[in-house]
């Protein structure tokens, strides 16, 4: 086993908070389930992660609730910005009611209407991104591709058990007799903390490595 990158991928992991889960364009069974069991198992470890594929999910894992931890586009991604002129603004405070954040502004000697307000969208949350069987960046799923800034201002680490090196990243951890990308999966997460696979992970990388 490639150790040395492995522990690579690992330090950069241990070091990100932000994380997004990339796999190609038309990803393998393989490629899905080892990026919903990571993301799972870097959640748990009270990373941010999300897994972003924009194309159709096979049936084969709906049982693994893919729904849950996919997401089609990269919104969620992204800071969502109010904008107010601060010479209006005195106080600012919010309380959460229920399953709604309401946002309270006290004005400074004026009123505010909604026409004192911008909203924009912030720049992409992504401390690290790990490709997932990617090759090359154009392997990638459209939803990413069309944002070419989250590839650049963020590390990129690329694991693969294929022959051909990835071309993808400053990081390659690629391991050509491992049976899965879930299979490495399992060993760099069990690494980051023991025990942290619980049912629904453990499902998730079988499957994977069934798969293959």
């Amino acid at each position: 086993m490639n150790n040395q990158n492995k522990d690579q991928v690992r330090s950069q992991i241990t070091n990100a908070n932000n994380i997004l889960v990339a796999v190609s364009a038309n990803p393998t069974v393989d490629e899905l389930a080892a990026s919903i069991g990571l993301t799972l198992a870097l959640n748990k470890l009270d990373k941010h992660a999300t897994t972003v594929f924009s194309g159709s999910v096979p049936s084969t894992i709906e049982f693994l609730r893919p729904e849950q931890t996919i997401e089609t586009t990269t919104d969620s991604l992204r800071d969502f910005i109010i904008a107010l002129d601060k010479s209006k603004a005195d106080k600012l405070r919010y309380k959460v009611e229920d399953d709604v954040v309401r946002i309270f502004i006290t004005p400074y000697r004026t009123s505010i209407t909604q026409d004192d307000l911008n909203f924009t969208q912030g720049d992409f949350n992504v401390d690290l991104v790990i490709a997932l069987g990617v090759g090359r960046r154009e392997d990638l799923d459209a939803a990413i591709t069309a944002h070419g800034r989250i590839l650049h201002d963020a590390t990129v680490v690329s694991i693969s058990n294929a022959e051909q090196v990835s071309e993808l990243g400053s990081i390659h951890w690629q391991e050509t007799q491992a049976s899965s990308l879930c299979e490495m999966v399992a060993v760099v997460t069990a690494e980051l903390q023991q025990n942290i696979l619980d049912g629904q992970m453990s499902t998730a990388v079988l499957t994977g490595m069934v798969a293959e």
